[in-house]
């Protein structure tokens, strides 16, 4: 399964939050440039340039507003802040002009961060014509009263080239860093893959040598998987964690390979002795997939333990509400619904209508409230399933 997009999602969220704090940083350097103009460092007029610093604070700020606390995490809003970057940048060097010479790269830094090169060539084709316009616009508010900057030519010659060509080689530096991170971010989604790819096929052919032990538990892996990622999904739970949960639960009964087969398709109604063999598949369930590496394999181990745990901590090992995992408590009424729904050697299959009646009735007892509410929301796709496999 492949679910690259959310991976990639993520990282985008976590360079957002880092473009936020990287901007928030900034704010405490223009506070400095505005106490070092009270202390008649520069000799820029105090109003032009406390007006640039506090635009260049609001416009620092913006990120945080945007990302942070509004989070909003979509392209427009990266492209909408490296503009405004842009602008910033441009302010800033019309009025502080050669104090801030490394600000002009600031926004291509920035857009280094989102790892994208079309965020590395958006804010290059922006910055080009904003280090001309500044420019001429410290030149008309003779910001620089030094040679030769104090001509249009000497302006152009000894202002906007430099800073062009020093800009260009942040430039095709960040660029080249934005790629490496790039190919990084997409060897790392591909191992994923791989990775989720290997552990299903592991836990599939765990599951057929689960149906090998028994024709009933062979079908019945298959269904309740299908029932659990009803269930996850009722529950509000991502299409990956769903996922997930369907996969792993296809090893709730891996413990029943050790349970002698005469026990397991017995006909007649267990003796005590039996009960207690079969209650162990639980714990040999863990141990069989504890040991596992893989994310998938973990949850399949938590699973196949407490499964049979029940809400009101009367189960198998006396484990009860919270404490039992969330997709075991999906698991454990799946589980039941599909014995239920069943023929086996000692039991014919109830009505739907019993069915509905016993899981209703323990609701708050053996399952869990909320997954009692889904199944009964979901009962028709319940239906479907049980008449699928």
């Amino acid at each position: 399964m492949n679910y690259s997009d959310k991976i990639i999602k993520k990282y985008s969220d976590i360079a957002d939050k880092r473009v936020a704090t990287a901007c928030d940083i900034n704010i405490i350097f223009m506070l400095i440039i505005a106490i070092l103009n009270i202390l008649g460092i520069f000799i820029i007029s105090k109003y032009v340039l406390l007006t640039a610093v506090a635009m260049s604070i609001f416009i620092f700020l913006l990120p945080t507003v945007i990302h942070c606390i509004f989070r909003i995490h979509e392209e427009w809003a990266r492209y909408f802040i490296l503009f405004l970057l842009v602008i910033q940048a441009g302010i800033e060097y019309s009025v502080l002009s050669y104090h801030v010479i490394l600000m002009l790269a600031f926004p291509i830094v920035i857009a280094c961060l989102y790892s994208r090169r079309r965020y590395i060539i958006f804010t290059t084709i922006l910055e080009v014509p904003m280090v001309v316009i500044s420019h001429l616009v410290a030149l008309r508010l003779k910001i620089v009263p030094d040679e030769p900057l104090v001509t249009l030519k000497g302006t152009m010659l000894y202002g906007v080239v430099p800073r062009l060509i020093e800009l260009l080689a942040f430039v095709v530096a960040c660029y080249f860093i934005a790629s490496r991170i790039q190919s990084l971010i997409n060897t790392l989604l591909q191992k994923n893959e791989e990775l989720y790819a290997d552990q299903e096929n592991t836990l599939t052919s765990l599951s057929e040598i689960i149906e090998s032990q028994s024709e009933h538990t062979g079908t019945h892996v298959k269904r309740v998987a299908m029932y659990t990622e009803i269930i996850c999904k009722g529950l509000g739970f991502s299409d990956e964690e769903c996922w997930k949960a369907a996969q792993a639960s296809k090893m709730h009964d891996v413990g029943k390979i050790i349970v002698p087969i005469e026990i397991l398709e017995k006909p007649g109604k267990l003796t005590a002795e039996e009960y207690e063999i079969v209650k162990k598949h639980a714990d040999h369930g863990r141990q069989i997939l504890e040991k596992s590496p893989g994310e998938l394999f973990q949850l399949a181990s938590v699973i196949a333990y407490q499964h049979h745990d029940r809400w009101d901590g009367t189960g198998y090992h006396g484990i009860k509400g919270e404490e039992i995992n969330v997709f075991a408590r999906c698991v454990a009424l799946a589980d039941v619904f599909d014995a239920l729904v069943s023929r086996r050697p000692y039991k014919e299959p109830w009505p739907i209508e019993r069915i509905v009646e016993e899981i209703t009735s323990q609701r708050g007892k053996q399952f869990a409230p909320e997954v009692v509410d889904v199944f009964l929301a979901q009962l028709e796709d319940f239906k479907k399933v049980s008449q699928m496999v």
